[in-house]
């Protein structure tokens, strides 16, 4: 299941079958010229069943995920979404969408397709995903590219319209770089990132977080990696100054929707690379144990230790040690 700000995209029940064929039915004009498949499929409630059961096989075997778009406030169904013609070798697949014509408007399918992208890298490891468009579908057009989609190509007469007029298709692709860049304190980006991981552990930490404040002053840090996904920061980390031989790991961070993707780690190693560079021998760090990712993520390289300094005594605290 992925939840949104106003969405909730998650795969089809049983129960789902007599509402889809429903709206499928009523949106049958306006989605017939691209989804003309879909719809001789669910030509009655008893097909909408059997399609179901042939989507959840299909999720079993890892051939394709269909989901429904669910609106957040009624739960009322308001769109699909998928991935299909896998092809795990890469891994890539074909992404296909819409909402139902009285939901749209609302800016929930860049919603809806940014979210199941990012599902799609973090959950199945996907390395490419790509959507045919065609040329003269200017909305969604509009949609791919505001969910990081980019025009790779025209393929000519690629699709049958309505099963008669053949119809140029746009091909947009999506495929993740990540860079890491390194700077100080006084990044913008490394600012935002630290509000958003402040109100996290906020979240987490309930009141026990107002004595960790003070220890996570940022204003001199000098030695800051920022990670960034097609230019769009995503995640951070920082070295300190701890000792003579060693430095601190602070303010660890990934934004949530790019969770998965081993981002995080990356983002250790090279603040540990950049640790050695400038002579330390050794890196500590703290985390507390309700972040069970993070302590997951250091103990597959790190030795727990006694707790130091100031989170002496501190039992919500878990600190660790390694030699670089």
């Amino acid at each position: 299941m992925i939840t949104t700000k106003n969405l909730v995209i998650k795969p089809y029940e049983a129960k789902d079958s007599e509402v889809f064929f429903k709206s499928l039915t009523d949106n049958r004009d306006y989605l017939f010229d691209y989804f003309a498949n879909m719809i001789k499929a669910n030509g009655s409630l008893e097909s909408t069943k059997k399609y179901f059961e042939q989507k959840a096989t299909d999720w079993q075997e890892n051939k394709s995920y269909a989901c429904g778009i669910f609106s957040k406030e009624s739960n009322e169904l308001i769109g699909h979404i998928s991935v299909r013609e896998i092809d795990w070798k890469i891994p890539k697949g074909e992404l296909a969408y819409f909402i139902f014509k009285q939901h749209t408007g609302n800016n929930y399918a860049a919603e809806a397709l940014s979210s199941f992208k990012n599902w799609c890298f973090a959950k199945k490891k996907f390395n490419r995903l790509f959507m045919k468009i065609a040329e003269e579908n200017t909305a969604s057009i509009k949609v791919a590219e505001r969910a990081g989609f980019v025009y790779e190509g025209l393929l000519k007469k690629d699709y049958r319209k309505r099963e008669e007029e053949l119809t140029d298709m746009k091909i947009y692709g999506y495929t993740e770089n990540l860079e890491l860049i390194r700077s100080d304190s006084q990044n913008e980006d490394f600012s935002k990132l630290i509000v958003k991981l402040d109100e996290n552990l906020a979240s987490r930490n309930g009141d026990m977080q107002e004595y960790f404040n003070q220890f996570n002053k940022v204003d001199a840090i000098k030695h800051v990696i920022i990670a960034y996904i097609n230019g769009i920061a995503v995640g951070c980390g920082a070295i300190k100054q701890f000792d003579s031989q060693s430095v601190e790991v602070k303010r660890m961070f990934v934004s949530n929707e790019y969770r998965g993707r081993r981002i995080a780690s990356q983002i250790l190693n090279g603040l540990e690379s950049w640790a050695k560079e400038l002579g330390y021998a050794v890196a500590v760090l703290e985390t507390s144990n309700v972040q069970t990712e993070a302590v997951g993520l250091y103990t597959k390289t790190y030795t727990v230790t006694e707790n130091y300094g100031q989170y002496a005594g501190i039992e919500t605290s878990i600190c660790f040690k390694k030699q670089l």
